[in-house]
């Protein structure tokens, strides 16, 4: 009888501890995609290429600008779209990722994966931003933050081009960006963007 009891008293233990695991897998789920689909905190933005800036607006043809933290694993998917965007859009745009060097931190840094996959893409030009001192030019936070502008200077469309942290595929972002750059004009000029914060 006392061994029944014990047996009763033990699998209860056991189905509690089940669902309070199974109860906090679903809670991580959910905090894991409240992330992954959670923006950068909306900025003010430029409506012109800054005069000041150290980067070059080319004068025929659409300049586009990705703003990257070296070591923001979402900013892979970005780079991966950026890629497909310049093959798709045929050299008619310039295109630029300035990656964001905190102050303080050692030489050569920013070099890692996304550093290198940035210097292996065709027409891509890669650029140091030390202390984001353009990013703060041209009032970015998030890394994945896409700006293009036309020729004359005039922001065209600002945001980010993938659809939530590290996903790749179709999204209005993206869609958006080829359209400015083949058609001159799209349905949407911004998008939220889904990355690290630059500093």
């Amino acid at each position: 009888m006392k061994a029944a009891k014990t047996s009763k008293w033990s699998h209860g233990l056991l189905a509690a501890a089940g669902a309070f695991w199974v109860l906090g897998v679903v809670i991580g789920f959910l905090i894991l995609a409240q992330e992954e689909f959670t923006p950068v905190k909306a900025s003010p933005q430029v409506a012109l290429f800054p005069s000041s800036s150290a980067l070059q607006l080319v004068s025929d043809k659409p300049t586009l600008v990705l703003f990257a933290h070296p070591h923001c694993p979402c900013t892979r998917a970005t780079l991966h779209e950026l890629d497909g965007l310049l093959a798709q859009t045929q050299n008619r745009v310039s295109a630029i990722v300035v990656f964001t060097i905190p102050d303080g931190v050692p030489v050569g840094w920013e070099k890692g994966e996304l550093w290198n996959e940035a210097v292996t893409i065709p027409g891509l030009r890669v650029i140091r931003d030390p202390g984001g001192r353009e990013a703060k030019q041209f009032e970015v936070q998030g890394s994945g933050h896409v700006l293009l502008f036309a020729s004359s200077g005039k922001l065209l469309f600002s945001g980010g081009i993938t659809a939530s942290r590290g996903h790749e595929g179709d999204n209005v972002g993206l869609t958006a960006v080829v359209s400015f750059i083949l058609d001159d004009d799209a349905s949407v000029n911004q998008t939220p963007v889904f990355g690290c914060s630059l500093l």
